[in-house]
């Protein structure tokens, strides 16, 4: 029996609301970040407005698949705090950082994602002798586990709501939108960071995370879009770096410059464009994610005000019931 056949055993104890708006939900990388779409799209639910599909880059592929499947928002917040203090997790965060916890002694505020990640994973000398003789710093395993404990083993035809996932072949050199097929596969290979987690074998593909360089997914959604495109940029504001002492650091800072005017330009595509504030908030930081998810909701709600969408609850007796039926 398939995932969706279950749900149909679970029928809503009142009609789904019936929304006046629609929109594609764009949903951007940047790691621990991306918990701040939670927040987002609970506060998009709550208006007129309604997804009808999802697209995720990186970790925007990994909460945009939960949505996909369940349309609970607070159910997802839950797991995934509950995911986020588990034992497992904290394993995870063992093998990426040799402690069970954030690595203090590296700094969470003025230093753009991708250098943080290149700067700490490389100066361990074990994984420098593993960057030169494998694929990937990190085994899969890590990827897949937590994947696993989020979301079920299922086909992207299964999903309640559409949903598209983007990627980077290797291979080609082209980006890739998956659409069919394995879910857990799609999710691994769009958050495969490229050389920090092994790239995913798909259709002939070698697949990674594109999010590195083009972290928002606002052109493929509005390619979809009939209505609305909405876009929630997780990405760090452009910080300020005085000194450059490696070839690494120069490398790492001008990816990151790049990343950043592709991100500005792909604004443009988006009718509202969320963007939660979470400068000094680390890649790899899940210690608080109450506190980015309240972010991500405190954004989406001042742009969906300035747009002027309002809660349903708030809206006159006669509207609201139009709206929900």
């Amino acid at each position: 029996m398939k995932f969706r056949d279950l749900i149909a055993f679970l029928p809503p104890s009142k009609p789904l609301p019936r929304r006046e708006r629609s929109a594609v939900v764009a949903l951007g990388g940047g790691g621990a970040r991306g918990l701040a779409h939670l927040g987002a799209v609970e506060a998009i639910m709550q208006t007129e407005v309604s997804p009808h599909r999802f697209v995720g880059v990186s970790i925007g592929a990994l909460i945009g698949a939960m949505c996909a499947i369940d349309t609970n928002i607070r159910r997802i917040q839950s797991r995934v705090t509950g995911f986020l203090t588990s034992p497992e997790f904290r394993r995870h965060q063992s093998q990426l950082f040799g402690s069970t916890g954030v690595n203090d002694e590296y700094p969470s505020t003025g230093i753009v994602a991708w250098y943080e990640r290149a700067r700490y994973l490389y100066s361990a000398h074990r994984r420098l002798t593993r960057a030169v003789t494998q694929q990937s710093l990190m085994p899969a395993a890590i990827l897949t586990t937590s994947i696993a404990e989020l979301v079920p083993d299922i086909e992207f035809s299964d999903l309640t709501t559409p949903l598209s996932i983007v990627a980077a072949d290797l291979r080609s050199g082209h980006c890739v939108v998956m659409e069919s097929g394995s879910l857990r596969s799609a999710i691994e290979a769009s958050m495969a960071l490229p050389g920090i987690f092994p790239p995913v074998e798909r259709d002939g593909m070698l697949l990674c995370d594109v999010g590195v360089v083009d972290s928002i997914p606002s052109t493929v959604a509005s390619a979809y879009a009939t209505d609305l495109t909405i876009a929630v940029d997780i990405g760090q504001h452009n910080a300020r770096i005085e000194s450059f002492d490696t070839a690494l650091d120069v490398m790492m800072r001008v990816q990151d410059i790049g990343e950043q005017i592709l991100r500005r330009e792909k604004s443009q595509w988006a009718d509202i464009h969320i963007r939660p504030d979470l400068a000094e908030v680390a890649w790899f930081d899940f210690r608080n994610p109450e506190r980015l998810i309240d972010r991500g909701r405190a954004a989406a709600w001042e742009q969906l005000a300035r747009h002027r969408f309002r809660r349903v609850e708030d809206m006159p007796a006669e509207r609201s019931n139009a709206l929900c039926g």
